[in-house]
């Protein structure tokens, strides 16, 4: 018995490996970008569109005209050190098939700044949603596109008013240049 379930699993392994050779291509993606975010009023330790970080992302179309959209994000320059993830609800036109393509919808996020306070760093957790826009072009199997996502003040206005005793609320939005591969 403790022979038979391996070589079950490797057969099982195979044939879905054989299947998927011959299937038709889907429309999930999975693709890398640059980042660009900007918090505006903000402290000096908060990110601005000077510094540049990297993304990753996994997307799924489930159609022309909706997708769903998972990307994973990190700024580690000067005193501005963040991580973080976003989902996007994507509808739009273009989304499952070669040629322009364009988006919007709603999108969530979670993130970990480094406060920074007294000379030490202290990592917060900003959340909340966001409104995204995108635009772009697939040629076959690559897409490249540029999206924004213009996101909910109220934690970024919190850190604003501890950090600087200024009220103000700023406009934090995280812009991408990606690139994908469709499989």
């Amino acid at each position: 018995m403790r022979l038979l379930l391996p070589l079950i699993a490797v057969f099982a392994t195979i044939f879905a490996t054989v299947d998927t050779v011959h299937a038709e291509p889907t429309n999930f993606r999975v693709g890398a970008g640059l980042l660009k975010y900007d918090i505006h009023p903000a402290p000096d330790y908060m990110p601005d569109f000077r510094q540049s970080g990297t993304t990753i992302f996994a997307e799924f179309p489930q159609d022309n005209y909706h997708g769903s959209r998972f990307i994973i994000y990190a700024l580690d320059e000067g005193d501005t050190s963040l991580w973080g993830y976003e989902t996007q609800m994507m509808i739009g036109y273009g989304l499952a098939q070669p040629g322009f393509r364009i988006h919007t919808g709603p999108a969530w996020h979670r993130e970990v700044i480094d406060v920074r306070r007294n000379g030490e760093a202290d990592p917060q957790v900003f959340n909340g949603w966001g409104w995204q826009l995108g635009t772009g072009y697939q040629y076959q199997a690559l897409t490249l596109e540029i999206a924004a996502t213009y996101r909910d003040t109220r934690d970024y206005r919190q850190e604003n008013k501890a950090a600087t005793g200024n009220d103000t609320p700023p406009a934090p939005i995280l812009s991408n240049l990606l690139i994908s591969y469709r499989f």
